[in-house]
């Protein structure tokens, strides 16, 4: 009798739900006079797999299409109530918020248990870079048009959080510096060498492959954080970096105030969609050696309450720091690890962008203006594939650095009484007349007897000289040749 009620009972509930997926059954409590729910954990499990819930990395995602996006245990739990609701069964969804918060929420095995993403996310290679947009993917290669491809034929998945809510057109290259800017980026640099510089610089930090041995930070800086110390913002530093933000994901952290070389929660702000950390406003005293482990290795990502994550090494994010002053570091890891780009000083605080282009950046630009825009960006990223990253030379600005570096008093002083090849001298005459000459403000220099060397070391390398050393009588001296 048991067994005739319960082949009654199955083709009942196959006549109910037809071919909908369903991960529970139903039976008839006789003996507490009505139905009951009870949830099939193995299709439970199956029913997430189909809708595209996996794990990459440690961290439940859904996949659409080739789409993805971070989803968190509660985001699935609802995702499938919404689904149990849809039957209007009142002890089905009792039973599903009962037995799904335990299986879902509280002890999360059905969701650890999904399977790892069977591809990987699409990757920009050393040779191409793929940018998203509403209407399709960028693909973009040095000396080559640009082309627009449909999501569906991309060899791996995007994130969701990657793809700009805007389309994207190709234009004539006759287009490419009719942009606002466009426009702006010449404004900020003195000639087109420059300008190409910076153009490669942007281009650099949008590409997201990373190359082992070039481990590059950019800094960005300003012409004229001269001479006596005095630096001043509002030349555009901000205004690059914010346009950069616009094609990848940016981490951002204030320069002042972050600490990356005793707190292990430094980089938590960094997702896996994040192209680029910007440190915004490095002090004059900022430690950029604390930052050359994780411009060569992977990046190890430790939030509150949560284990670590690590971040390979060609996923993880390019560094972008700007600054109103010298970042210090003159040796060979110092400057393998670093580019530096310099603005003019057309804007200040006294003449802003907003005074030459009139409307707000960003904020206020119709659909042909952003496309003008992406359409520069692309030009940017297309240079830095074809040329790499061209540095900008000029003399007056390594002087202007040397004096930052050192002072403008020790520079003058060296050009007038040391700027002299095969004549002997001693380290402590230089410190001696810098006391002399300008008192309490080199007092700093008796305790640190090692800057004065270290300041010789920076002038004879901007001349070109050799330094070599010896002790006589009156202590350290140096000779250059």
């Amino acid at each position: 009798m048991n067994a005739a009620l319960e082949k009654v009972n199955d083709k009942v509930f196959e006549l109910k739900y037809g071919k909908a997926e369903v991960f529970w059954y139903e039976n008839y409590n006789s003996s507490k006079g009505y139905k009951e729910y009870h949830l099939k954990e193995p299709e439970l499990r199956l029913y997430l797999k189909r809708e595209g819930f996996r794990n990459f990395e440690g961290d439940p995602v859904k996949i659409t299409g080739n789409i993805a996006r971070k989803v968190t245990s509660e985001d699935i739990f609802k995702h499938t109530l919404k689904y149990v609701e849809s039957f209007e069964e009142a002890g089905l969804e009792a039973m599903f918020i009962k037995k799904g918060e335990t299986l879902l929420l509280k002890n999360k095995a059905i969701v650890i248990s999904l399977p790892e993403c069977e591809v990987e996310p699409l990757q920009d290679t050393k040779t191409k870079s793929f940018k998203y947009y509403k209407n399709g993917i960028v693909v973009v290669e040095a000396e080559k048009d640009f082309q627009l491809i449909p999501y569906e034929k991309a060899k791996g998945f995007i994130w969701e959080d990657t793809i700009k809510k805007r389309n994207f057109e190709i234009l004539g290259d006759e287009e490419i510096e009719k942009a606002v800017f466009a426009r702006f980026i010449r404004n900020v640099t003195n000639n087109e060498d420059h300008f190409n510089s910076l153009c490669t610089a942007i281009g650099y930090l949008i590409h997201t492959y990373k190359d082992q041995r070039k481990p590059i930070a950019i800094i960005i800086n300003d012409e004229n954080l001269i001479d006596e110390g005095k630096p001043e913002g509002g030349t555009g530093k901000g205004l690059i970096v914010k346009a950069i933000a616009q094609i990848v994901e940016k981490a951002s952290y204030n320069g002042k105030n972050a600490d990356f070389s005793n707190n292990k929660f430094a980089f938590q702000n960094v997702e896996d969609t994040s192209a680029i950390i910007l440190i915004d406003d490095a002090p004059r005293n900022f430690d950029f050696e604390a930052l050359f482990s994780v411009l060569t290795d992977d990046l190890p990502i430790e939030k509150k309450h949560r284990a670590v994550k690590v971040i390979p090494y060609e996923r993880s994010p390019k560094f972008v720091i700007t600054t109103n002053y010298t970042i210090k570091g003159d040796s060979s890891s110092f400057k393998r690890r670093r580019f530096d780009i310099f603005l003019n000083n057309t804007y200040s605080s006294g003449h802003t962008p907003a005074d030459d282009f009139g409307d707000e950046f960003f904020h206020s630009w119709d659909e042909k203006e952003w496309q003008s825009f992406d359409l520069f960006m692309m030009a940017c990223l297309r240079s830095f594939l074809a040329l790499g990253l061209t540095p900008y030379e000029d003399e007056g600005l390594r002087l202007k650095m040397l004096k930052n570096e050192t002072s403008a008093d020790f520079f003058e002083l060296m050009e007038e009484d040391y700027n002299i090849k095969n004549i002997l001298f001693t380290y402590i005459s230089i410190r001696e007349k810098l006391l002399s000459i300008y008192g309490e403000k080199y007092y700093f220099l008796e305790k640190n007897k090692k800057k004065i060397v270290e300041w010789v070391e920076r002038y004879a390398n901007h001349k070109g000289y050799t330094i070599q050393k010896s002790r006589n009588g009156d202590g350290s001296t140096f000779l250059f040749t």
